[in-house]
């Protein structure tokens, strides 16, 4: 969620602020053209001396519209009303003032002339016109000003008429366009448009805020640069906030005075984050996953122009406390506008830095930003992915996943692999053996706001006399029907594991796939979901009657119908409470305060299959499950146990399917498994299934795990299935408030409540 500005319910109501006329000097100086080089270079004080003059003080509203003084006429009822300045070069005797008249005791406001007519501004040694009546101020949504229009609010102003120059000091606030700066100190340069602040600066453009201690900014560039700057992105909004056109008119926005005063960080979620896997990520992200939404930056310097932003020393994380458990560090960056939708974003020496300590640098330093999103695999240390395949790759390999951009609305990824494992095996270390070689392809995309492609291609050796054994490709239209998904599926020589039979291959299987969503069942706490399908299916079989003579085991190809129900019920038996959501306490070794928990599962399913062999296989299954996790993973051993145990029985049914891919041959299975916190952010575990008719044990998982707020390491490895994968988890977090500064010490007071 965006960063909300700190508002008043109310905005305060205008009052009068002296704005003393000091001591200013009339120059021959001619200002340069907006937008001329001239004009973009000129300093505060870079303007001639000539002769001094001394002008008594004079009202004008404190939220006054900053032009040039010819274009203000102060109201004849304002105490201190001061002649008009002449800016031709005077004669040696010094011009006088008159007396300021006392301020009266009201608070009547000063309002702000029209614009003079050209032929004022031509004559300035016309006697001046009586000023037109005073007018009641407008309410700030009826006062639309132009896009180059500046509010000033401060506690003190200092204006120099002659070089039209503004000083403001104390809760100094400047409103421009769609622009915010709040700083201690201000210059203005009215001739050329250009600002400069010191102290505490708040620079909001749109809903990105960025403080700092100096900042300059030419209003007439759009341009501006901000030192020892840190603040948040919202990726969300990169595109219109980064956003190199024009301002659009304040169109009487409030003046957000308060930019300064908001409070330290009061509001922390995770609702997930990405995953960087050779397998399935899920385990990574506890079934959730999202994009990284927000950033926190810092960078020694920043600036911004309509090409672009640029940094000096730049620091991202997604952490939201400090220290930051990671940090993204390089010398530079580069963000710019490539069309529309994207931008080029360009890093100098990018490297990942892992809880101020370890350095791992990343091979790659240009990034394409599509709609502020980075790619899945941007921050990815791994310099190339490895993976366990002992059925398909002979065992380990090593891959490294490369984009090559996309085909219209689609993503194409191929990913290049070596067979480490083969290399050693059958090879005999014959490194130029094709066979050592392979390739993943993967393409997804959106046709359109309800539909969504996805495809994969595998391709386990280069040694093309195999091709058979090695090709396996999948692809998969899915399109939103109402609530449900409508999956139009094709895929050659799938994959799947059915329990002890162990991976079975699907020759090759083209159909239609209809799921529903998880339905619940008035207030009963009974969840429903159901799915139905058909496909036309060639895969191996062992019926007499669908093979050839002689042979035992051999393709067949059949239509397969199915339909499925599943009813599901928990209950929480018992559950504790979570720490608070603070960096030492609830979120020290994770991303999500962890609630102590005990539950317990009940669940009923059953399935219906019509083969066109004229074969109908039905079962019904029922299971019981308790599962829970004790501790909060804030102490540095044994604080945290998470497990399971499972029991599922087979009512009905068998395993009368003409295929060998889903016959049910496991009737009543044992599972459970736990993962235990050993010391600090590791944890192992497993998770295993057990057939209690034959003792066979299906599958065993095990689980290795290195957890931290903000990034995790997970590692695990099936002996039964000869596969593994190592992934790497970035957390996305959202919060409410100010954040401290990177380098913050340790356990920096900050209020953190869960919502």
């Amino acid at each position: 969620m965006p960063l909300p500005l700190i508002l008043p319910s109310v905005p305060p109501p205008l009052q009068l602020a002296e704005v003393v006329l000091a001591e200013a000097t009339i120059h021959a100086h001619q200002p340069a053209e907006p937008g001329s080089a001239g004009g973009e270079s000129q300093s505060l004080s870079a303007i001639a001396a000539a002769t001094t003059v001394t002008p008594g003080p004079t009202y004008l509203s404190q939220a006054d519209l900053l032009r040039p003084l010819a274009q203000i006429s102060p109201s004849p009822n304002a105490p201190g009303t001061t002649e008009p300045l002449n800016p031709e070069p005077p004669d040696s005797e010094t011009l006088g003032s008159p007396q300021p008249e006392a301020p009266p005791d009201g608070s009547g406001e000063s309002p702000i002339a029209p614009e003079p007519e050209p032929e004022s501004e031509a004559n300035p040694n016309a006697s001046p016109s009586a000023p037109p009546e005073a007018q009641p101020d407008a309410p700030p949504d009826a006062q639309p000003e132009a896009a180059n229009s500046i509010f000033l609010r401060a506690d003190q102003q200092v204006f120099e008429p002659i070089r039209q120059i503004v000083t403001a000091s104390g809760d100094v606030l400047v409103q421009f366009g769609t622009g915010q700066l709040a700083a201690d100190r201000l210059w203005a340069n009215l001739t050329n448009r250009y600002l400069r602040a010191e102290g505490n600066v708040f620079f909001n453009r749109n809903n990105q805020i960025i403080e700092g201690e100096t900042a300059t900014y030419n209003l007439l560039q759009g341009a501006g640069t901000i030192t020892e700057s840190r603040g948040e992105l919202e990726l969300s909004t990169l595109d219109d906030d980064f956003s190199t056109l024009p301002p659009s008119p304040i169109a009487g926005l409030p003046l957000d005075y308060r930019l300064q005063n908001q409070p330290s960080i009061s509001q922390a979620t995770s609702p997930g984050g990405i995953a960087l896997a050779t397998g399935d990520t899920q385990a990574l992200l506890g079934g959730e996953q999202g994009n990284v939404e927000r950033l926190r930056f810092e960078a020694d310097r920043a600036s911004f122009d309509a090409d672009g932003w640029y940094a000096e020393g730049i620091r991202l994380t997604n952490d939201p406390f400090s220290p930051p458990d990671l940090e993204f560090r390089a010398n530079t960056a580069r963000l710019t506008p490539i069309n529309e939708i994207q931008e080029e974003l360009v890093f100098e020496n990018p490297r990942l830095v892992f809880n101020q300590g370890l350095s791992v640098p990343l091979f790659r330093n240009r990034f394409v930003l599509t709609q502020g999103q980075l790619p899945g695999d941007a921050l990815n240390p791994f310099p190339a992915g490895v993976g366990i395949d002992g059925r398909d790759r002979d065992g380990f390999f090593v891959e490294a996943p490369v984009p090559i951009g996309g085909v219209g609305p689609l993503n194409i990824t191929i990913a290049p692999q070596f067979l480490v494992s083969r290399w050693l095996g059958s090879s005999n270390y014959n490194i130029a053996d094709p066979a050592n070689f392979g390739l993943a392809a993967s393409i997804s995309g959106a046709l359109g706001p309800r539909t969504t492609v996805r495809g994969n291609l595998s391709l386990a050796g280069f040694d093309f006399a195999n091709l058979s054994d090695r090709l396996r490709a999948s692809f998969r239209t899915q399109r939103l029907v109402g609530t449900h998904r409508l999956n139009l599926e094709y895929s050659y020589r799938d994959r799947l594991f059915n329990g002890s039979l162990g991976f079975q291959d699907v020759q090759s299987s083209l159909g239609l796939l209809l799921e529903s969503p998880n339905i619940a069942l008035g207030n009963t706490g009974i969840n429903l979901n159901y799915q139905v399908s058909g496909q036309y299916v060639t895969a191996n079989s062992d019926r007499p009657d669908l093979l050839s003579p002689g042979e035992t085991i051999g393709l067949a190809s059949l239509f397969r119908f199915q339909g499925s129900a599943d009813l599901s019920r928990g209950f929480l038996l018992w559950q504790g409470q979570p720490l608070p959501a603070t960096q030492t306490e609830g979120l020290r070794y994770s991303p999500r305060p962890i609630v102590p928990n005990l539950v317990l599962g009940l669940g009923l399913r059953g399935v219906a299959t019509y083969y066109s062999s004229d074969d109908l296989r039905e079962s019904l299954e029922g299971r019981i499950s308790l599962g829970g996790q004790l501790g909060r993973l804030q102490r540095n051993t044994f604080d945290y146990t998470q497990f399971n145990i499972g029991f599922s029985r087979n009512i009905l049914g068998g395993a009368n399917s003409p295929f060998l891919f889903d016959r049910q041959v496991d009737q009543t299975v044992l599972s459970g498994g736990i993962i235990q916190q050993i010391y600090g952010p590791f944890l192992a575990g497993f998770q295993t299934a057990i057939n209690l008719e034959n003792g066979r044990i299906i599958d065993t998982n095990l689980i290795f795990e290195y957890r931290r707020r903000a990034y995790g390491l997970l590692f695990t490895y099936s002996p039964n299935q000869e596969t593994g994968f190592l992934g790497f988890r970035i957390s996305a977090f959202d919060w409410v408030g100010r954040t401290a500064p990177f380098d913050a010490a340790p356990g920096t007071p900050s209020d953190v409540i869960v919502q």
